[in-house]
This record gives C-alpha cells, structure tokens and sequence, in this order.
C-alpha cells in the first residue's frame, strides 16, 4: 500500500473521496437502492409516506438503509450489531415521520442520521468495540477463493474499523456522519452542537490520524492498492 492511502486521507479534497470508497465497503446487504435520489424526489416520497403509501415508505427505507448501517457499522463493534440498530432506527424513522420538519438547511438524511445516531448511542453505552490485544487484522476466510481485490477490500474494510474503533467516541461519530451518513459539516455540526468551523477541523484532524493508524495496520497485513 506505501503511504499513498495515508497522504490520499490526510489530505483535502482527496480525503473525501478516499474516506467515502472505504466507508462504501460498510454498505449492508438490507436491500438499499444503489442510486440515492436528488433532495426533492426524497421529500415528496416522505409526503407520500406519510399519506400513507406503502411503496413510498418502502422506497424510503430502501433509500436510508444502506447510509444508515455504514454510519452505525462505525461506532458499533459488529456487523450483527450494526444491523439490529440499523433496523431499529429504521423502524423509529418511518413510525415518526409526523414528527419530522423539512428544513432549507438540512436533508431529510441529516433528521434519519439523528435517529440512527442516537439509536447507537444507547447500544454504544451497553458494549465498547473490543480490539485484538495485538491490534492485528483478523484473517480473511478464504473459502470461496474470492479473487485479490476482494481479498484486498475485506482487509481494507477490517482496517478501516479497528482504526475507527482506536477514536474518542466524539470524533467517531462525526466521521462516521461525514463518510457513513454522507453529511456536510454543517448538517454535522447541528447534531453535534458545535460550529460548523470547529467541525471542519476536528474532522481535519481526525482524518489525518485515521489514515495513519490504516496504514499502519494494511501494512502489517501486506495488502496493496
């Protein structure tokens, strides 16, 4: 891998886009459309829902599942896990959308980020993420005999986590609100009460140790990119 991955992390713009292909590899297999849709077309499926209409709450749920687990898959230890809370969340968000306002300065992923945010808080209180005592990667089982880049993309997925699980709590959950939920910094920072500048820089900061430490532990298992 060499520090290509690392410096791609650390730096700005490219950051994004590297961060984002990694957290791609927590998508759950929930049934999630692979096409999100544009902000409009999302909120006249929750009108629609709200009316009452099965196919759109259906179409909503396939919409949100997908960013909804890779941002709970960040700050929980398991897929299993991941996956109650995603469900969980799922549900809480499509049993209160009379509670939800639409707003000019947030997507309606930011409101369903909140509710699967504060789902994994409560799980996250109840179990911390365990790591190896040694911090080595697991070994991927082999038994299909999936080809090199999918070999590869497990192990970069494997890092990625222990990585993640190596932050303070705060700073997991933004980053995971940044490449999981996809959100911007200032649909960030109203959840997190903080600015939308002190935002930005924790989520410099953050990303700069983060591809250090995936470095770090994709060396030790010799994948390359």
């Amino acid at each position: 891998m060499g520090t290509a991955l690392a410096l791609a992390i650390a730096a700005t713009p490219t950051a994004d886009g590297t961060l984002a292909g990694l957290f791609k590899a927590l998508t759950s297999r929930l049934g999630g459309d692979a096409e999100p849709l544009e902000e409009p077309a999302v909120q006249r499926l929750v009108e629609r829902a709200r009316a009452g209409d099965r196919d759109a709450a259906q179409r909503l749920y396939r919409q949100q599942v997908d960013r909804v687990f890779r941002t709970v898959r960040g700050v929980l230890r398991s897929d299993a896990e991941a996956e109650d809370v995603t469900q969980d969340a799922m549900l809480a968000v499509l049993t209160s959308l009379d509670r939800y306002t639409p707003r000019e300065d947030a997507r309606f992923a930011a409101w369903v980020a909140s509710v699967a945010v504060n789902t994994a808080r409560r799980r996250f209180r109840r179990r911390r993420p365990e790591l190896t005592a040694t911090g080595e990667l697991p070994d991927v089982p082999d038994e299909s005999a999936p080809p090199e880049r999918e070999v590869d993309t497990a192990r970069e997925r494997e890092a990625l986590l222990r990585a993640l699980a190596d932050l303070a709590p705060a700073e997991r959950e933004m980053i995971s609100l940044r490449y999981g939920a996809e959100l911007t910094a200032s649909e960030i920072a109203k959840l997190v009460k903080l600015e939308p500048a002190n935002v930005r820089k924790i989520l410099e900061r953050t990303r700069e140790r983060l591809g250090a430490r995936i470095e770090e532990l994709l060396q030790r298992t010799g994948t390359n990119l």
